[in-house]
C-alpha cells in the first residue's frame, strides 16, 4: 500500500486567536528546486509576524493533492510559532493524483523544501521537521529513517508504516493513525514503533478514526478510488495537540 496522498489573513487571525500564538503572515506562493534533478517545485508558504529566526515545518500532502485546508492549516502551525511550507508535489508536474503509484519525487521534492527554508533570513536551520499525511506520512518517514538531511524531528499523519518495514528511524518521530484505517493500518505502525531505540518514536492511535480522520472535506466518509476517508472532529483535534506538543518538545518552541 502506497498510501494517499481564500481564507488567508482571516484564518491566521482566527488561528492566532484560538491559539494563543502570533499573529500569521498571510500565505505566499514560493517555488524551489528539488533537490534530484532541479525540478521547480510549487509551495505555499505561511510564517509568523515578527523578524526570526523562526523554526519551521515542511508539509507533505497525500497522494489526492493538497487538502482544501491547505491554507488553515499553514496558518494554524504559523500561529504557533512556525514557518510553514505546504509542498505541492503535482502543480509543476501537471499530476492529480499519484495513489497507484510509487510517487518516487516525494523524498528529493521534501530535501529541497528543506533547502529552501534553510536559506531564508527568518529561519533557523537548526530547528526544521517533516510533517506529512498518509503519501507525504510515508515521505516523512523515509526522512526519518536516513541521514535525515539536516531535519531535526518528524510527524506522519496515517503513514503506509509497512513500507519501512525493517527500518530504523534516526530522528525523533511522532506517528498519529486510526484504529478503523483500512488503508494504512495501525497495525503496521504498531509493528514499526516496537522495533525503535527507546524515546524514539511516540505513536497515538484514535480508536473510532479512519483514514484521513483530520481532513473536513471527506465528512462522515466517503470512498475515494477504493478508499474509505472520514473526518473524526475529535482525533482531529487530539492530533493537532499532539503535533503542536511534538514540535514545541522537538524545536524548541
Amino acid at each position: 500500500m502506497r498510501g494517499f496522498g481564500s481564507t488567508r489573513l482571516a484564518a491566521a487571525a482566527l488561528f492566532a486567536f484560538l491559539a494563543g500564538g502570533a499573529l500569521a503572515e498571510a500565505d505566499e506562493q514560493v517555488n524551489f528546486a528539488n533537490a534530484g534533478q532541479g525540478d521547480r517545485i510549487q509551495g505555499y508558504l505561511s510564517r509568523p509576524k515578527g523578524a526570526g529566526p523562526f523554526p519551521a515545518v515542511v508539509l507533505l500532502h497525500t497522494c489526492l493533492g493538497l487538502p482544501a485546508e491547505r491554507a488553515s492549516i499553514g496558518a494554524r502551525i504559523a500561529t504557533w510559532g512556525y514557518v510553514a511550507l505546504f509542498v505541492d508535489d503535482f502543480a509543476t508536474r501537471g499530476l492529480k493524483e499519484t495513489c497507484a503509484v510509487d510517487f518516487n519525487p516525494a523524498l528529493p521534492d521534501a530535501e529541497g523544501a528543506f533547502a529552501y527554508l534553510a536559506s531564508l533570513p527568518y529561519v533557523d536551520p537548526a530547528r526544521i521537521a517533516a510533517v506529512g499525511s498518509s503519501q507525504g506520512g510515508d515521505t516523512a518517514l523515509k526522512i526519518a529513517s536516513r541521514d535525515a538531511g539536516g531535519f531535526k524531528a518528524a510527524a506522519a499523519f496515517y503513514p503506509p508504516c509497512a513500507n519501512l518495514d525493517g527500518a530504523a528511524l534516526t530522528i525523533p518521530t511522532l506517528i498519529l493513525v486510526g484504529a478503523k484505517d483500512e488503508v494504512t493500518p495501525a497495525r503496521d505502525c504498531a509493528e514499526l514503533a516496537k522495533r525503535q531505540q527507546p524515546g524514539m518514536v511516540k505513536l497515538v492511535v484514535y480508536p473510532d478514526a479512519a483514514h484521513a480522520f483530520d481532513l473536513p472535506e471527506f465528512g462522515a466518509g466517503r470512498r475515494v478510488m477504493g478508499m474509505l476517508l472520514a473526518y473524526d472532529r475529535n482525533a482531529a483535534s487530539r492530533s493537532w495537540t499532539e503535533l503542536r506538543a511534538f514540535l514545541a518538545a522537538r524545536l524548541g518552541r
